[in-house]
């Protein structure tokens, strides 16, 4: 075997399956008076530095780039030693935030730490200082402090690592090894303190980095890879100091790092969090969603993101002055990562109309295999997008995406969202506010009486999503500096543009642009639920409003004839049919009016945006609602995303391409995927390659948003499902990531088995 076939074989049969220590729980830097007398900001960075400091480093066998992230999760909480005062906790749960309340999400700037090093850092912090209203600004000095402590901190860690590293050569008996453990050595005493000068520097600087987000609670994505690492390489090559197969090392040794904290087995995962720990808190629990992120933390959906830490990468598309980005980097990452079969991190393409056909080939070969991703990217549909909200031309093309899939602009946003339930909505206005499965009113709704046209009863609905809108709005202005106060980020600002030189903490209004989106959730569910009310209620009148009430708050209890008739005598969303695609078109065009409205509304340096989503909560989003019209019983997953509902798109993927594309996605730029499987004979060979490519090409040219594609059987999934270790590299997409099929729930397993299997 080669070292990345010895790698690989290493995840698969011995990290993935081995139980991981976590480490620092019940920790504190509040040990000392001196130390408590610090501003919160400061203690925080100090905190910082503990874990730096103290954290387990390790040298794994056969690796070129070093450093092992300390064990934690988006799920099921994360350690971090206490830095708050008791009365600045209690302050921080007015809002329902604690310590651990950091959002994550954001890429950095990378490419500054490869071209200015933690040196070139810190010296714009002293330039920074020196000017007349900063010396003057106590909360400055304090920001300032801060982040000098954490370029310090990582500094501390990368010589750790450059110690470790040479006690290793001392003791190896491998003189291969040996040369390489020194080499390595010399580098972590270089990078990132100073910047980069080649492709191996490159690499473990950013990914030194990387290590101390990742121990801190900074659950950050990897942005354009291939943009600011391939300068690095290819002047290597160019100088000859490697070749293509020691470049292709050093890459597989640094993709495979992402992975190594992947467990297979959910019985290995401990349950760390708590209702206080949750980490996207920050919502009035009477808000009709979570602010600043997701709904309903205290059940995760079942663990699916056990193994997700928000680390998305995109490659190619257009760089910032319109030209093609794609490079011979952009392929070699996708066939290393592909070669690996991981999960982690999450892997995205651009496409745009001059993206070449390598690409779009080499993209769908990998689809085709069962991978899940790459996520695929439409800059034609998405840039301008981006535009109409208040993005410039040139950072709209440098837009990456957060920690699933929404855009952004690396190293310059500060991102937050709130789901907005509406099949929940629609669920409140034919239940009088009541919500079925937890049976207590948790909403004020018009009597159905006075609903006597599909105008009306329609026009209501949009009532209260606007009231549900701006109340989600409110609360984002509202709690909007409440997160700093409490868990503020001084080690990621110092990577965020403009923190720096306006003496602010990146979510303080550091960071160049604060993006809040506004996502729908629940979407072919309730177009398909108010497509009934409009034919089977009011045109039809096949049964009265308040009977339909009663129907789906017992569940379809003795009513399946009527179910079915549900079920198929309406058309539903993804098969191209105008009928309920005219509503979806409604649907989004008067919901974007609502944002814009909104956005009008928003003080200055907030920019509004909306998206369709439900990440890879559709499980759980789906198991806090009843039944509802479109026939679907109480409970039951909802389709994921932009997506059709489960098993309702039974005329092709051309049809539910048309369908999604039929509305004005222009307003939605943040974000409405589409997730589709396919089977995997339906695309082998020659022939289905071509189909395949086919299929992703129209998608773009219809100006579709976003595009996720597995092609994994149902055969195959139910294989898994009895004999788990035998499919251990089996990957799934679900709505936000992709996990390995048999690391999740039977409940979420069987939602992905009943999915619709297209044939090309």
């Amino acid at each position: 075997m080669d070292r990345i076939e010895r790698i690989k074989h290493r995840l698969f049969e011995k990290d993935y399956l081995t139980k991981k220590d976590w480490w620092g729980e019940n920790l504190t830097i509040l040990t000392d008076e001196e130390v408590k007398k610090k501003p919160l900001i400061i203690r925080k960075s100090l905190a910082v530095q503990y874990v730096a400091r103290n954290m387990p480093i390790e040298l794994k066998p056969d690796e070129l780039i070093v450093g092992i992230p300390t064990m934690a999760s988006v799920g099921f909480g994360k350690c971090f030693p206490g830095y708050a005062l008791p009365e600045e906790i209690e302050e921080g749960a007015r809002y329902t935030y604690t310590e651990k309340s950091i959002f994550g999400h954001h890429p950095a700037n990378y490419n500054k730490i490869l071209t200015m090093g933690l040196s070139g850092i810190r010296e714009e912090v002293y330039s920074s200082i020196q000017k007349a209203d900063h010396l003057q600004d106590r909360e400055a000095i304090d920001f300032y402090t801060s982040v000098i402590i954490s370029l310090n901190a990582v500094a501390e860690l990368a010589q750790r690592y450059s110690i470790l590293l040479m006690e290793e050569a001392n003791t190896c008996d491998s003189q291969e090894r040996k040369q390489e453990l020194m080499d390595m050595s010399r580098i972590c005493s270089r990078v990132p303190e100073l910047p980069a000068t080649t492709f191996h520097e490159a690499l473990q600087s950013v990914w030194m980095v990387f290590v101390l987000f990742h121990s801190t609670m900074e659950f950050l994505p990897i942005a354009r890879a291939d943009q600011y690492l391939y300068p690095y390489l290819k002047k290597d090559l160019e100088m000859e100091r490697i070749s293509i197969d020691q470049a292709r090392e050093l890459l597989g040794s640094w993709l495979a790092k992402f992975s190594e904290r992947v467990q297979l087995d959910p019985k290995q995962w401990e349950m760390h969090m708590t209702e206080k720990d949750t980490q996207f808190n920050g919502a009035d629990p009477k808000s009709f969603a979570a602010s600043d992120g997701y709904a309903n933390d205290e059940d995760y959906n079942y663990g699916t993101s056990a193994n997700h830490w928000l680390i998305n990468m995109i490659l190619g598309g257009l760089t910032p002055d319109g030209k093609d980005a794609t490079n011979p980097l952009t392929y070699m990452i996708l066939e290393e990562w592909s070669f690996l079969e991981a999960i982690v991190p999450v892997m995205s393409v651009r496409f745009h109309k001059d993206t070449p056909q390598k690409l779009y080939d080499l993209c769908a070969d990998i689809l085709r295999r069962g991978s899940g991703e790459p996520v695929l990217y439409n800059d034609d549909a998405i840039i301008p997008g981006l535009i109409r909200i208040g993005i410039p031309l040139e950072d709209a093309r440098d837009y990456s995406n957060d920690g699933c899939w929404e855009t952004l602009i690396p190293g310059k946003t500060n991102f937050g969202f709130c789901t907005l339930e509406i099949l929940q909505l629609l669920e409140y206005i034919l239940q009088d506010g009541y919500s079925i499965v937890r049976n207590r009113k948790e909403w004020n709704c018009v009597n159905l009486k006075e609903l006597h046209t599909f105008e009306e009863f329609y026009n209501e609905f949009l009532k209260q999503l606007e009231i549900a809108a701006v109340r989600e709005m409110e609360n984002r202005m509202r709690n909007i500096k409440a997160r700093y106060k409490i868990a503020p980020s001084p080690l990621l600002s110092a990577f965020m543009d403009d923190c720096i030189l306006r003496g602010k903490e990146y979510s303080d209004t550091g960071a160049v642009y604060q993006i809040f989106a506004f996502m729908l959730t629940g979407f072919a569910s309730c177009v398909d639920s108010l497509a009934v009310i409009k034919k089977c209620v009011y045109e039809d009148q096949l049964l009265g409003l308040e009977e339909l009430a009663f129907v789906l708050k017992t569940n379809f209890k003795g009513q399946e004839p009527l179910r079915q008739k549900l079920l198929n005598r309406v058309p539903k969303f993804g098969n191209d049919e105008a009928y309920v695609d005219d509503i979806a078109c409604q649907l989004l065009d008067d919901y974007a009016a609502i944002i814009d409205r909104l956005r009008e509304k928003a003080p200055v340096g907030n920019i509004f945006a909306c998206g369709i989503a439900t990440f890879e909560f559709y499980a759980k989003f789906g198991h806090d609602v009843g039944a509802s019209a479109d026939g679907r019983f109480a409970q039951e997953p909802l389709g994921s995303n932009y997506s059709p509902s489960i098993g309702m798109d039974m005329t092709g993927p051309t049809a539910a391409i048309k369908s999604v594309t039929y509305p004005n996605l222009l307003p939605y730029a943040i974000g409405a995927p589409l997730d589709l499987q396919i089977d995997p004979n339906e695309v082998k060979g020659e022939q289905g390659l071509k189909r395949l490519t086919g299929l992703i090409k129209s998608f773009m040219e219809l100006n579709g948003l976003m595009l996720t594609i597995t092609g994994v059987n149902q055969e195959m999934m139910l294989k898994a499902q009895k004999e788990p270790m035998k499919y251990k590299s089996l990957r799934v997409r679900l709505g936000g990531l992709s996990a390995y099929f048999i690391s999740l729930s039977k409940e979420v397993q069987d939602s992905l088995i009943k999915r619709t299997k297209h044939t090309l």
